[in-house]
């Protein structure tokens, strides 16, 4: 079940049940993740609640930020790429997608990386 608490700061907490998933801020959907704990090993990707993803993220943002809070960096998708190249999955924590890491634009500690695709992992060429 998908619940909403809005902060003082203008962001929208999204939990599922009582666990808190990201936040909705503007036109961004963000996740702080701790990656050794919940980054995908295979395929090496970032999983998103699919019924967040089709409810709330989808018709309300326009990219997606996840932090991995042990190391402080940040990977950036837009939404229609994770759309458009999303894989489906449920290992027991439900319904999620994912988009594998080749297809996240990756800063770490203020140096940004490309994707191997010649891109910033959201569609734009460099």
């Amino acid at each position: 079940m998908l619940n909403f608490h809005y902060t003082t700061n203008g962001r929208r907490l999204v939990k599922v049940g009582d666990k808190v998933v990201g936040c909705l801020e503007g036109s961004k959907f963000i996740k702080s993740v701790i990656a050794s704990k919940h980054k995908l090993r295979y395929p090496p990707a970032w999983a998103i609640d699919a019924d967040i993803f089709d409810t709330e993220i989808k018709p309300n943002c326009a990219n997606i930020v996840v932090i991995d809070k042990e190391t402080g960096t940040k990977y950036y998708a837009s939404v229609s790429t994770f759309d458009k190249l999303k894989g489906e999955l449920d290992r027991g924590f439900g319904r999620q997608y994912f988009l594998t890491l080749n297809h996240w634009r990756v800063e770490d500690n203020g140096n940004r990386q490309l994707t191997l695709w010649g891109g910033d992992g959201n569609g734009q060429k460099q």
